[in-house]
């Protein structure tokens, strides 16, 4: 498969509060998806298009004046291909990526908005919804 993950290097450590192999978590995650709606289906391409935007929550600790994370959310834009049988499909979509509990028991989920665009679901949009989507 092909990736292309250059547009999160510099933010790279901060996927590593969701994973600890953060762009294979990302590829294998998304690709299941796919498999889940047609068995068949491998992914062949994956490219990040976008900066990624970032929230994050947390709260400050009782010892010190710093902050402790809670939660933390990504969304960034992306090109995809996938095969099945002998169809290829180009893809594109906003990968979003939230964790909560990230201080004690941390819960993880992705999604993947088909067509999507980060005014619908970056910061502005659903992201700030959810980084609280676990909570429930």
């Amino acid at each position: 498969m092909k990736v292309n993950f250059e547009k999160l290097i510099d933010t790279k450590h901060m996927l590593e509060w969701f994973s600890d192999e953060p762009f294979e978590e990302i590829t294998a995650t998304i690709e299941a998806m796919f498999i889940k709606q047609a068995p068949d289906t491998k992914m062949l391409r994956f490219e990040v298009t976008s900066s990624p935007q970032w929230l994050t929550g947390g709260r400050k600790s009782e010892h010190t004046d710093k902050m402790i994370l809670l939660r933390s959310g990504l969304a960034v834009t992306c090109n995809f291909t996938l095969q099945n049988n002998d169809d290829i499909y180009d893809l594109t979509g906003v990968f979003t990526w939230v964790g909560t509990n990230l201080d004690s028991d941390p819960r993880t989920k992705i999604w993947m908005d088909l067509d999507g665009t980060l005014e619908e679901f970056g910061q502005e949009g659903l992201l700030k919804e959810r980084i609280y989507a676990l909570d429930v």
